[in-house]
């Protein structure tokens, strides 16, 4: 407290930080300057190292590390209206026997719908991550992806059977409809059945 000041800081200024051994000073650098500050006066930014994405309807984000998956010869499609409280991020998750794989990953703005098209045969469930602000980050070598606002990450109760039935001399291509929506109150409501999931879940 008796070192000369060499530079004044105002609230929300971002500055790095290089040394904390010392519980009560920091040794910082605003840009310009380097110095000394009271570590009390410092909070960790939450959304550093984070990259900022804004995906329009039907983009996958970039850094998700699946391969997609289509059947080009089946015309079938999963319908996701979207309500308008949060954007959405969709994973298609199939069902086997030697583990659960992503086929698909979207993002899904809100008051928006979009048609997931050429699903191959199988069984799924979809996780899905409801916010807004999506951000990623590698993290242990690997992509990872999250909503930095109103956060809530869910898993589908429902199965969707996408396995041609063959009846008689009829064909039936299974399609699916749901509608996704979160209203951001004390308590969270959607009109699809789920389950909540952690954060680290979804990103598995």
């Amino acid at each position: 407290k008796t070192s000369d000041v060499i530079a004044n800081l105002t609230l929300g200024d971002k500055v790095k930080l290089l040394n904390s051994d010392n519980s009560t000073w920091w040794l910082i650098n605003d840009g310009i300057n380097q110095g000394y500050v009271f570590s009390q006066f410092l909070k960790l930014d939450p959304y550093s190292g984070w990259e900022k994405k804004n995906y329009i309807s039907g983009e996958t984000p970039e850094c998700e590390n699946i391969v997609p998956q289509y059947d080009n010869k089946i015309n079938n499609y999963l319908k996701i209206n979207v309500g308008s409280h949060t954007d959405v991020v969709i994973k298609l998750m199939k069902k086997k026997a030697d583990g659960d794989i992503c086929i698909r990953i979207i993002y899904i703005r809100k008051n928006e719908t979009y048609y997931l098209r050429n699903i191959p045969e199988g069984n799924y469930y979809l996780k899905i991550a409801y916010g807004s602000d999506w951000r990623q980050k590698i993290v242990d070598q690997n992509c990872y992806g999250k909503f930095m606002k109103n956060a809530l990450y869910k898993i589908g109760e429902e199965s969707l059977d996408y396995n041609i039935i063959h009846k008689y001399d009829r064909v039936q291509i299974p399609s699916f409809e749901l509608s996704l929506d979160l209203i951001v109150t004390n308590e969270s409501k959607s009109n699809f059945n789920s389950n909540e999931i952690s954060e680290i879940e979804f990103n598995k």
